[in-house]
């Protein structure tokens, strides 16, 4: 008779364990440049002082203030931190703590590599999408992967260092946000550009219809926990666009409406359009291409777009607007590191 073998204790799947730890510790971090070579970090673990030093694109970091831990989740934020408004580092080495990185983050040569740092969702993502094998299906003609279901809640957070708040996007929700998306959309600078001014009851059908929609996931854009804007996020291939290039199975696109005047002009475009772009990016790594579609007389939007790495493709016509074809590559976005604005 064979004897009953001990039970052995399940081992999580490291994959989500770092990820659940990692949003954890990191939540609510934020970070200071308190002179051009020192870092104020402040996360779950305490307040730490980093010295930084940047040579051929390598920042190096050495932790003197603050008696930090062996914690991957504390190095990770730190060069997160020197990374978000200098464009010129490309990989950060650690002083004495290169061993706390795990293996599949850092290179043989014991960098952080900040192209791989930014695509780590967990650090920005309080929720991970686990994306859908890619199981084709047809929508009103046009053959497609089947997308996830959607989230709820908030699904982006990112510490803007320039405006020293939180950035973060949750999906839109049909009764705590009506009001304001009914005031957004009824506001003329908005109005002219979405044509969707109407009562509350439009704008609640209007809600109601990109939730229950696959292909669109309705945000609000918030600043410091201060809604400013709702934004669309769309898988490109069911969209109205998709007819008019070559779309991807994975592509996808925006549409955006600020309604806060308060929170117009460049200084919040150049946090909340990266922040966007990163969110998209992040939440499906197959995703290679983000798409848009601005009215092709809306000069000053296309400046802003080009500003932030999109290439013009082409103009087309909508049966409601004669548009341009913008496009973002993901290659372009991390290997230019675009989450840093233009100067």
């Amino acid at each position: 008779m064979l004897a009953a073998s001990k039970a052995l204790p399940i081992k999580e799947n490291i994959m989500d364990f770092d990820a659940a730890k990692q949003r954890r510790a990191l939540q609510a971090r934020s970070y200071v440049r308190l002179a051009p070579n020192i870092v104020h970090l402040n996360t779950v673990h305490g307040n730490h002082e980093v010295a930084l030093e940047v040579e051929a694109g390598i920042g190096s970091l050495t932790f003197y203030e603050g008696n930090p831990v062996q914690s991957a989740e504390l190095l990770m934020a730190a060069a997160e931190a020197v990374t978000a408004q200098d464009r010129s580092i490309k990989s950060v080495v650690f002083e004495g703590h290169q061993a706390s990185l795990p293996r599949h983050i850092s290179g043989t040569d014991g960098r952080l590599d900040s192209a791989i740092l930014w695509q780590w969702p967990s650090l920005w993502l309080p929720q991970l999408s686990y994306p859908l094998p890619p199981v084709q299906q047809m929508t009103a003609g046009r053959y497609h992967p089947r997308r996830p279901a959607k989230p709820k809640g908030t699904v982006y957070q990112r510490f803007i260092p320039w405006l020293e708040r939180d950035i973060s996007f949750r999906v839109a929700d049909p009764e705590t946000d009506l009001a304001a998306f009914h005031r957004w959309m009824n506001d003329e600078q908005v109005h002219t550009i979405w044509e969707d001014a109407g009562s509350i009851d439009k704008h609640r059908e209007i809600l109601e219809e990109r939730i229950a929609d696959p292909h669109v996931l309705p945000l609000i854009g918030s600043f410091a926990d201060i809604p400013f804007g709702y934004f669309e996020v769309y898988w490109a291939k069911e969209n109205r666009l998709g007819p008019f290039y070559d779309a991807d199975d994975y592509d996808r696109g925006w549409h955006v409406a600020i309604g806060e005047p308060d929170y117009r002009g460049k200084k919040w475009i150049s946090a909340w359009l990266p922040s966007l772009m990163h969110f998209i990016f992040l939440d499906d790594p197959r995703t290679q291409r983000i798409v848009g579609e601005p009215r092709a007389s809306h000069e000053q939007q296309i400046r802003n777009l080009d500003r932030s790495g999109f290439a013009k493709v082409k103009h087309f016509d909508f049966p409601h607007k004669r548009a341009l074809l913008v496009m973002l590559t993901r290659e372009r976005f991390f290997g230019d590191h675009l989450w840093v604005p233009a100067s």
